[in-house]
């Protein structure tokens, strides 16, 4: 019975002399069983070789041995590679991914140069890392047409474009682009290895395959870059907001225009970093440098043509790029602001208007404003001329206030030199009134004895309103006062002091005056007239047909020249005789359409007064202020209205 075939023990596994896993690989010497010689054993005889067509050549070992370097080397890389991905992957650091992108082929291949280009827009690549090359490099922009991004290797020949020309000169060979999703991410760029030999396929092949499993890593860099840039961004806008929320508390704290722009150039130097500012503010319809913080002095601050062109810019100026051409001196006045210290104008406006202009020096880090820069400063300048423009309202209701206290104590003072009530004369009625604009006016009235008999009777309208007609009027009084009592004739009178007006105002200054003396005892009145509206000097019984007469002896005005002379005339008082008095608010009082009542008006009432047959001095002045009202029909006066009346009727007469 034959003997069972023992069973075979379970046949071991093949070592590969590769172990994978997360321990470092470990390459081991495939071990082989050492063959023994049975030296006894007779030899078999030879066979021809092609008895075994199956049995390869005598080389069969080595060539084993090749193939199975070849394929531990090939693990050995994709160990690497699995490696470096994961490296590559474990970071979301964009600089971290691409220096070690870029290190690590450089390291296997003995490369001294390197640089890794993103894309960043149509065509656009920026140089974000560097090796073995200067870092000015990082940063540069470079236009690159790539129609299907491949391995290339350059060389200085002519036809690969500038982006190929510059990255050679750099002393780079072989370009490797980094694609996901089918789309160029970027590129590495290598110079040659430091052993002069050229790329193998297998290089080749690992750098291509180096680039495959970091495009993920880098894509997924980029994003996590423009992420955290984007979150900078919003960061900044909301330290802006916060810097503007306070430094807005402190502009609308004050009504100091000086204070606000100091406030605003502080605060601009502080957030744009630069040492240098001028703020350019609007006062009375020009633009005035209000504050310069570090600007050398320049005539061109002062320069009306210059401080007229800045009106005109809408947009930021800068000296150097800005080519606005609004005036054929501008190249001249940016070479003047540079000089200064400036770098920029920004314009300030409200309402579409420049109200004002910044100007900004350069950074202090030497850099270029950027777009968010330029526009944080104008949302400042803006909030500032806000503040500024409540500041210039609120200065303009204090000195409106101020006016209104001046014009109340200048009307006081003018009503108090008015006189209250009118002389009690035998024979004759005086009446008077007076009423001032809303502004205070410069008519003045007044009758007072001069002795027993003799009373002064006077109309006069000082030029100007407000307190100075206030002062020249209450001086004219006092003068009229002072001289009426001594025994100098009227015109001698007049001429001193026409004289002492001359003598103590300005040119613009100057008094129409009516003076007359009124002599109860001997019915007679004699007037000077300078300058002032005739009077009108009627009777009764005559007037309604047209008999007026106009009182214009005299002379010049008031104040006008020295040394001028005056006549006097005297006039022989009979029953029924008027005479009226009045100010050129009387006959210019307008109405709607722009017309004057006029002294034709004035005529007309005092007939149709003298008809009625019932008239008194109060009653003649009535009628012609109530016609007057009737004509103006609620339009704002613009002058004082002032008439005196004179009424003398004999008493055995009545």
């Amino acid at each position: 019975m034959p003997s069972k075939k023992p069973t075979n023990p379970p046949r071991a596994p093949i070592s590969t002399g590769l172990t994978r896993g997360d321990a470092p690989m470990e390459i081991r010497q495939r071990p082989y069983a050492q063959r023994t010689t049975n030296h006894n054993r007779p030899a078999r005889p030879s066979r021809p070789a092609n008895v075994y067509p199956h049995k390869r050549s005598s080389n069969r070992p080595s060539t084993n041995r090749q193939l199975s370097r070849e394929l531990d080397e090939r693990l050995v890389e994709l160990q690497a590679l699995f490696d470096v991905s994961k490296t590559l992957n474990s970071s979301l650091h964009l600089k971290s991914i691409l220096d070690t992108l870029l290190l690590t082929p450089m390291g296997k291949m003995m490369v001294g140069k390197g640089l890794v280009l993103l894309a960043r827009g149509e065509k656009r690549f920026v140089i974000e890392t560097v090796k073995g090359l200067q870092q000015t490099h990082i940063g540069r922009e470079i236009m690159i047409d790539l129609h299907e991004p491949s391995i290339l290797v350059l060389n200085n020949e002519e036809g690969g474009g500038a982006w190929s020309a510059y990255l050679y000169k750099l002393g780079l060979q072989l370009i490797v682009p980094i694609i996901a999703n089918n789309k160029c991410l970027g590129l590495m760029a290598f110079g040659r290895k430091q052993s002069g030999q050229d790329f193998t396929p297998g290089e080749l092949e690992y750098l291509n395959s180096l680039a495959n499993l970091a495009a993920t890593a880098v894509e997924n860099g980029m994003v996590f870059q423009e992420l955290r840039e984007v979150n900078r961004r919003l960061d900044k806008k909301i330290q802006e907001l916060n810097t503007l929320f306070d430094i807005g508390k402190e502009l609308n704290s004050t009504f100091d225009s000086d204070k606000i722009a100091s406030v605003l150039a502080y605060a601009l130097m502080g957030e744009l970093m630069v040492q240098r500012c001028g703020v350019f503010v609007e006062e009375n319809d020009r633009l005035l440098l209000q504050v310069n913080k570090g600007l050398a002095p320049s005539p061109l601050f002062a320069d009306a043509e210059f401080l007229q062109w800045l009106r005109k810019l809408k947009e930021p100026y800068f000296f150097k790029k800005s080519k606005l051409e609004l005036s054929p001196r501008e190249p001249e006045w940016s070479e003047q602001l540079a000089a200064a210290g400036g770098v920029v104008l920004i314009p300030i406006t409200s309402q579409e208007v420049v109200r004002g202009v910044l100007l900004l020096g350069e950074k202090i880090t030497k850099g270029e404003f950027g777009q968010e820069e330029i526009e944080f400063a104008s949302t400042l300048a803006n909030t500032a001329m806000i503040s500024l423009e409540n500041a210039r309202l609120f200065r303009e209701t204090i000195e409106k206030q101020r006016l209104e206290e001046e014009l109340a104590i200048a009307r006081e003072i003018q009503q108090r030199l008015l006189p209250k009530a009118a002389p009690k004369l035998t024979g004759y009625e005086i009446a008077a009134i007076n009423i001032p604009t809303h502004q205070v006016g410069g008519d003045y009235f007044d009758y007072f004895p001069i002795d027993s008999n003799r009373y002064l009777l006077t109309i006069a309208d000082v030029s100007g309103k407000g307190i100075p007609a206030a002062i020249i009027m209450s001086n004219l009084q006092a003068t009229l006062h002072a001289l009426m009592t001594a025994e100098v004739p009227i015109d001698q009178i007049v001429a001193r002091i026409n004289n002492f007006v001359y003598a103590n105002t300005t040119a613009d200054k100057f008094i129409t005056c009516f003076i007359a003396v009124l002599d109860a005892a001997r019915n007679t009145l004699t007037y000077v007239n300078a300058g002032h509206n005739p009077p009108y000097f009627f009777n009764e019984n005559g007037a309604a047909n047209g008999g007026f007469r106009l009182l214009d002896k005299g002379g010049l005005l008031l104040g006008m020249f020295p040394g001028a002379r005056y006549q006097s005339e005297t006039i022989e008082l009979q029953s029924g005789d008027w005479v009226l008095m009045y100010t050129d608010g009387v006959s210019e009082a307008k109405n709607a359409g722009d017309e004057d009542f006029s002294e034709r008006r004035i005529e007309a009432v005092i007939r149709e007064r003298l008809a009625a047959k019932d008239n008194s001095a109060t009653t003649m002045i009535d009628a012609i202020t109530s016609e007057v009202r009737r004509f103006t029909a609620g339009e704002p006066q613009s002058d004082d209205i002032t008439l005196l009346s004179l009424h003398y009727r004999q008493t055995n007469a009545a």
